[in-house]
């Protein structure tokens, strides 16, 4: 346990020491402070067009620093052969990679935290802070959603030994899992068996992460009952966990 709080601990101290982190945080609380130009232009309810803008930026600049965060857990590390003096010492390669993700997901924790005040700092200073029980909602949910596209990224990062495939693939999943209707509506309206069995099973492979947008809904949040909550925790934990485990037997089984 010891080893892997270390290792998560230096992880996020390497990340918070990357540019990259702070370019990415100062264009997205820019974005924020902008939504209030934006909702005085479109003419809706300046709270609506705040949270609305807010919080699709933070889903965005949170995705970009998961995705790149855990592109550079292995794949920069096999290339810059710095994975090979850590794991020369008597540190199990499923201790490494487990604390890698910890300190990455700590990183994009605190990366939508800083950002979620910003946006609650606009809100009061408009007086539109209502409705912070569902902003908390849907701001967890868009972190559990990074847990689970750092989970993909993890594993592609250990199938490939590209940065650039691991980024494509990673990018491919996220755009599929928003279109999963979609591509169930394909399947059934395919003639050919073959092709309909193919892309209902990339609809079932695919995770959904429509299930996690509880932001789209924030004035209808009573349709999310306890229940649905729970199940939609446990459907993107499971998820994550799953790609983490066969990640570590990839590792395990990986020269470096």
């Amino acid at each position: 346990m010891r080893k892997l709080c270390v290792i998560a601990y230096y992880t996020a101290i390497e990340s918070i020491r990357n540019k990259v982190f702070y370019i990415n945080l100062l264009f997205a609380l820019i974005v924020i402070g902008s939504s209030v130009i934006f909702s005085q232009i479109s003419g809706e309810v300046a709270g609506r067009v705040i949270m609305d803008v807010s919080l699709g930026a933070i889903e965005l600049f949170a995705l970009l620093i998961a995705i790149f965060g855990v592109t550079r857990l292995v794949v920069q590390e096999i290339e810059n052969k710095t994975i090979s003096v850590v794991l020369s010492k008597p540190i199990k390669r499923s201790v490494y990679l487990l604390g890698k993700y910890i300190g990455i997901s700590g990183i994009v924790m605190l990366n939508i935290l800083i950002m979620f005040m910003g946006m609650l700092i606009l809100l009061f200073i408009r007086g539109e802070a209502s409705g912070f029980h569902s902003l908390v909602l849907a701001v967890s949910f868009i972190y559990l959603k990074m847990l689970l596209i750092m989970a993909i990224g993890l594993f592609f990062s250990l199938v490939t030994s590209s940065s650039l495939t691991t980024i494509t693939l990673t990018f491919l999943v996220w755009v599929l899992g928003h279109l999963t209707n979609e591509i169930n509506f394909l399947s059934e309206k395919m003639a050919a068996p073959l092709s309909s069995f193919l892309i209902k099973g990339i609809y079932y492979i695919i995770p959904n992460f429509q299930y996690f947008n509880f932001k789209d809904f924030l004035e209808c949040s009573f349709l999310f009952s306890k229940t649905n909550i729970f199940f939609i925790t446990i459907y993107g934990v499971t998820y994550s966990t799953i790609l983490i485990y066969f990640s570590m037997l990839l590792f395990s089984r990986r020269e470096i």
